[in-house]
């Protein structure tokens, strides 16, 4: 996962920016400054070193008689976005000893993404040669893994599948016009696929799986040629999906103590 100045992991679009431009330049580690960030600890970005940009989202109270685009329900303030530009900790010098040193996990380090789906409370149901989530059975459908190229390419599908298992309808409910709406469906694939980045990051797989679904590009075309806020807007409602399995993970895991140790079962 892409990490800040400070430590804290990026989130929303920025987890894909970032992630996708780290594998793309063969980035080891995951920290990334702005050039005022940088000089502030005495450090130099190198000379010609390409920057990437990332996305701020806020918020800011609606001065008087102003008029804007995207007012917040109460009407006293108003969303922005605004563009920053950012740089590697491999791309500048100087750094304080060991900023930024931590390295992004090896996939091998990592528990089975299977066992982590299930313990979200996903079924999946193993066999066929088509993945899919049934809205229907609420379950997940996955070919066998050696109808994949490799085992990293069946977990990353699973992570799509797993992103639109948050949108039954009591879950996260996105996937009402879903089967037949074109639009609609467009909206969750372009949803599921982010979300699967995001959880690649912080798995640490590579992007490569990204090109793997070149079925979704025309109606993602079509989509964003129409609306063009729907990649932020499919990347929020990604992170939701994301934050939803994590919390649900812990909540399993908290019931998991309680199961297992009798004296708790009774209090």
């Amino acid at each position: 996962m892409p990490l800040r100045a400070t430590g804290e992991a990026y989130r929303g679009a920025n987890v894909v920016l970032l992630w996708a431009a780290q594998a793309a330049r063969g980035y080891g580690r995951r920290t990334w400054l702005t050039y005022k960030q940088a000089e502030a600890f005495g450090a130099q970005v190198r000379k010609d070193e390409k920057a990437c940009p990332v996305i701020y989202y806020g918020s800011a109270p609606v001065r008087d008689g102003a008029v804007t685009s995207e007012p917040d329900a109460d009407g006293k303030t108003y969303r922005f976005l605004k563009l920053f530009h950012v740089f590697n900790v491999e791309q500048i010098d100087d750094l304080p000893p060991n900023f930024g040193a931590e390295i992004a996990a090896e996939p091998s380090e990592l528990p089975a993404i299977s066992e982590w789906v299930r313990g979200v409370g996903a079924t999946i149901r193993m066999g066929g040669a088509r993945a899919f989530y049934s809205p229907v059975t609420d379950a997940i459908h996955m070919p066998p893994l050696q109808a994949f190229d490799n085992e990293e390419a069946w977990s990353a599908t699973l992570a799509h599948e797993a992103i639109h298992f948050t949108g039954h309808s009591s879950r996260l409910d996105r996937l009402s016009d879903y089967a037949r709406d074109r639009k609609a469906r467009a909206r969750e694939e372009l949803v599921a696929e982010t979300g699967a980045a995001m959880l690649g990051a912080m798995l640490g797989f590579r992007p490569d799986h990204m090109e793997d679904h070149a079925a979704y590009i025309g109606d993602w075309l079509a989509l964003l040629q129409d609306e063009p806020r729907a990649f932020l807007s499919a990347a929020a409602k990604a992170q939701a999906a994301v934050d939803w399995l994590i919390a649900k993970t812990g909540e399993a895991h908290q019931q998991q103590c309680v199961n297992s140790d009798p004296a708790k079962q009774w209090n």
